[in-house]
């Protein structure tokens, strides 16, 4: 880091312990999210070093990526937390089955998409709604950044990193919230805590970088996250792909929005090529022709 990035990362992690002590003081029952994603660990990690009084709320989707499945056992355990572990009634592909892929968050309408908006709804908000209202949280951290998206980024303009929430019914903490990813970074190489090896397999980027989450969410395909799970997660690359049918959707998909397209006629006929080749052998394409959708 440059020496004012890092007079700068002390100002926020100072700012962001006081607004976590201050937070403590106020509340009886705190709880605080955690993915096993960098940024939660951070906010952990500051957590515990004021206070062992808190509940670890994991909401564990059934979809987890491998190592995130073992790095938060490895962590419950090694730091002995206090956690609830939240999963949903139904399953990512009980929804997928009955909704269709979550690929696009709106549709060409601009509405949004039903199958994403009941794949969040069912496998993130409800778990976790459920969780907070048995567990009478009346505070709650979280490691969102505003720096993460448009929505994350009009919410921290709207509400800052402290606020009641009347739709939750409880105060909401955010203590990273004007952190960046190289903020987080350095707070784990200071203070050498553990991170989740996911992170590690970075030699086959993603746009906007890797992150936790479901490993089957078929939204960041854009990004290149097949060719990043085709590369580490063979086999589920081949469930998801193969077996699940998504790669025969996409072809389908790419063959309809270019249809009527003059200017992409080349990529209708590829694709339509491709789908006359059949599944199995669009695979052996190279390079893979599922890479970059």
């Amino acid at each position: 880091m440059r020496s004012d990035n890092i007079d700068s990362f002390k100002k926020k992690l100072h700012y962001s312990k006081a607004l976590i002590r201050e937070a403590l003081k106020k509340f009886k029952n705190p709880v605080i999210a955690c993915s096993f994603g960098k940024d939660s660990m951070v906010v952990l990690d500051m957590l515990k070093k004021y206070s062992r009084n808190f509940t670890v709320l994991w909401n564990n989707t059934l979809v987890e990526y491998p190592d995130t499945y073992k790095f938060a056992r490895e962590i419950i355990k090694d730091w002995e937390l206090d956690c609830v572990e939240a999963r949903p009634k139904v399953t990512f592909w009980e929804i997928v089955e009955k909704y269709g892929f979550p690929i696009y968050s709106r549709n060409s309408k601009g509405h949004k998409q039903y199958a994403t908006y009941k794949c969040c709804e069912e496998l993130k908000k409800k778990p976790t709604t459920i969780a907070l209202r048995n567990m009478n949280c009346d505070l709650y951290f979280t490691g969102l950044t505003r720096h993460e998206s448009r929505l994350r980024e009009f919410s921290a303009r709207l509400y800052g990193d402290s606020f009641y929430s009347k739709t939750w019914k409880h105060w909401k903490c955010h203590p990273i919230l004007n952190w960046t990813r190289e903020d987080v970074w350095e707070y784990i190489r200071v203070f050498n805590i553990p991170y989740n090896p996911l992170y590690d397999k970075n030699e086959i980027p993603i746009d906007g970088g890797i992150r936790t989450g479901c490993w089957p969410c078929t939204q960041a395909i854009k990004y290149g996250k097949l060719e990043h799970l085709r590369t580490y997660y063979p086999e589920l690359f081949n469930l998801l792909v193969v077996k699940k049918k998504f790669g025969e959707v996409m072809l389908d998909l790419r063959i309809e929005k270019y249809k009527d397209i003059k200017s992409r006629n080349t990529d209708y006929m590829r694709n339509r090529a491709y789908k006359q080749l059949g599944l199995e052998k669009t695979l052996t394409a190279h390079p893979c022709f599922f890479d970059r959708l």
